[in-house]
């Protein structure tokens, strides 16, 4: 179960990459390859993707705090016509 679940979790933190503002996937790869991490007999192979899945995941995740925040005053400018 460790294995299909850390393949899983890479699958979602790259389809986090091309569907843009997957936050949710990139979340869930990070959750389901810790989960699978747990595993102890997680085979080589499976404890590789589980940590790829995180590194795709949190950088994804830094990415798009780092967006937010550089583009935060554009956004508050775009919604004042909406108040």
């Amino acid at each position: 179960m460790g294995n299909k679940m850390a393949f899983a979790a890479l699958i979602l933190g790259l389809m986090s990459w091309i569907h843009f503002f997957g936050i949710e996937k990139a979340g869930l790869a990070v959750i389901f390859s810790t989960w699978a991490l747990q595993d102890p007999a997680l085979s080589r192979g499976g404890r590789i993707a589980s940590w790829c899945a995180i590194a795709a995941g949190i950088i994804y995740l830094a990415v798009i705090c780092v967006l937010a925040f550089h583009h935060f005053h554009g956004m508050g400018v775009m919604l004042q016509p909406v108040k």
